[in-house]
């Protein structure tokens, strides 16, 4: 059995980001459980400043930048062991210069290079671009394989720090980042998620949400932003739709063109067209809370802090801006005064 002396070597490209993590966060989570006598990370450096130094006689030294991302530890077994085939002592891995090596003992000789997609370096904004591609490719295909519906690769960007479970549909022009989560059965329609969770039937359309959840049967969109909300089981929030750390609960319907600011809302409610959760006083945010199988008619101000008790009803054009009893009905309108128009005398 091999013995291993394995360096990683942290260079000015090693924390260049793309796909949820850095460079160097790739190649250490791919040899997390390789087996190895030694194990640690120099500064370029310092290695420039004596190679030979790290090397260790009596094993297989694996030298390597962390500005590789595509690396592989099956691609570095498979030229140890074509070195051992050829009786070749070195491979310098990826170009005749480069400082990725894998070196039998402490030789010397220059040995071959292998050029092979996997040792492809973060140099410059072109190569990152390859490298970029080939990633998303690779992360794409291995959710495909796992049963994932994705219907265009060239415009589905998937982080790998993302979970995308089996039986989930991701339509093109998505983009989902961070420690989101799909699950099975759910739907995301050239959208933009980050740190969220989409639950079992829900679905996404032509929207941007961050820090949310998305529970079972909800749907979104399109054209609605959520930023820290709790959307619960069979809502509906519509386009242009705002919320905003807030908690819509079971079948609230939030149809259009509404602002929920910093609010709980209760099962069943029905949040009107142009209602907006009126939360910023012009120095504190204030919480409104909006109870159970609530009717806000269309055009309400909510005037936060405020409580609204179940089953009221607000009439359409309302400005609330006290506490409204359960099971009651509340207008607040200015009356409406028609005149005539008198055509000046010519």
């Amino acid at each position: 059995m091999e013995r291993f002396n394995l360096i990683f070597i942290e260079t000015k490209n090693s924390k260049q980001s793309l796909l949820g993590r850095t460079a160097a966060d790739f190649v250490m989570k791919e040899f997390a459980d390789f087996q190895a006598v030694d194990s640690r990370i120099v500064k370029e450096s310092a290695y420039k400043a004596r190679p030979d130094g790290y090397y260790m006689q009596d094993a297989v030294n694996v030298i390597l930048t962390l500005d590789m991302p595509l690396l592989r530890k099956s691609s570095v077994l498979h030229y140890v062991a074509l070195l051992r085939m050829r009786k070749v002592t070195m491979a310098r891995l990826g170009s005749k210069d480069s400082e990725s090596l894998i070196c039998m003992g402490k030789a010397t000789d220059e040995g071959i290079f292998v050029n092979d997609e996997d040792f492809l370096k973060i140099d410059d904004t072109k190569s990152y671009n390859m490298v970029y591609n080939l990633l998303k490719d690779r992360i794409l295909d291995s959710h495909l394989l796992a049963g994932v519906t994705i219907v265009d690769k060239n415009t589905t960007f998937i982080d790998d720090t993302a979970k995308i479970e089996i039986g989930a549909k991701i339509l093109p022009f998505s983009r989902i980042e961070g420690d989101s989560c799909v699950k099975s059965g759910a739907t995301v329609s050239s959208s933009y998620v980050r740190n969220s969770v989409v639950e079992n039937g829900a679905s996404v359309e032509m929207s941007h949400v961050v820090d949310s959840c998305i529970c079972r049967g909800a749907t979104v969109g399109p054209f609605a932003r959520l930023r820290g909300a709790q959307i619960g089981c069979e809502c509906r929030v519509g386009d242009f739709v705002e919320v905003k750390a807030s908690k819509l609960g079971k079948g609230v319907k939030a149809s259009h063109l509404s602002y929920v600011g910093d609010a709980d809302v209760g099962d069943g409610t029905n949040v009107g067209c142009g209602t907006v959760f009126c939360n910023y006083d012009g120095k504190a945010k204030n919480k409104t809370t909006v109870g159970s199988r609530c009717f806000l008619g269309a055009n309400t101000n909510l005037i936060a802090p405020v409580v609204v008790g179940d089953n009221a009803f607000i009439a359409a054009g309302t400005t609330v801006t006290r506490d409204v009893e359960e099971s009651t009905f509340t207008i607040g309108r200015v009356k409406q005064d028609t005149k005539t128009i008198t055509k000046p005398q010519s």
